[in-house]
């Protein structure tokens, strides 16, 4: 017959075995569900605006080159700054200046590199957006990245970002293929026949 002593220690290890099954049990499950939840990454908006707010935009490379976007007080219309007004091409440039405010950055740098090294001493490209109320935003344009995906930014002096150089080549270009819409060819005039008879005479009539 069995000491009480012996079914306490039995009881005791059958706690344990239990007890450390359960366990076992439980990390399984937490490096299970680990393993399959894929974060989500949540892209910002680089300009927290829509087109509406926007009055003038401006676009300049470091050469000296410019080109400037300004909305008519009138019909709201865009039209190029210095340009002639009725070969503005008003339906792409609102098709640009949306894509221009929804741009993402793809990444937020945490450590800010030094700025020479970037491309953001000397910008490339500046991007000035003046808002209805007067206030501007100032985008700077540095270079691309190692792998050329995309170009270091900075927007009024904040933190490093990177944007994706595809959407972004399409605004910059606007600065060697400005958004005109085609001249439109003149009309020929037809001409008339002329007369080879010297005035006052009569043509002799065939016999």
């Amino acid at each position: 017959m069995m000491r009480r002593s012996t079914w306490i220690t039995l009881a005791i290890f059958a706690v344990l075995v239990g007890f450390t099954w359960i366990l076992q049990r439980s990390q399984s499950n937490k490096s299970d569900n680990t393993a399959t939840i894929t974060p989500t990454v949540h892209l910002k908006n680089l300009y927290n605006l829509d087109s509406d707010q926007v009055e003038e935009i401006n676009i300049s490379d470091s050469s000296g080159n410019q080109i400037g976007f300004y909305r008519d007080s009138e019909n709201k219309q865009w039209m190029i700054t210095d340009g002639p007004v009725e070969q503005a091409d008003s339906l792409q440039i609102e098709s640009i200046s949306t894509r221009l405010f929804d741009l993402q950055a793809q990444e937020t740098l945490t450590q800010t590199p030094p700025l020479g090294s970037i491309g953001l001493v000397t910008p490339s490209y500046t991007i000035t957006i003046t808002i209805y109320d007067g206030s501007q935003l100032i985008t700077y344009i540095g270079s691309e990245t190692a792998i050329g995906s995309g170009y270091y930014v900075m927007v009024d002096m904040g933190q490093v970002e990177i944007v994706d150089n595809g959407a972004m080549d399409d605004i910059l270009g606007l600065l060697s293929n400005p958004p005109l819409l085609p001249t439109p060819t003149p009309e020929e005039v037809p001409t008339e026949n002329v007369s080879t008879s010297e005035p006052g005479t009569q043509g002799t009539d065939t016999p």
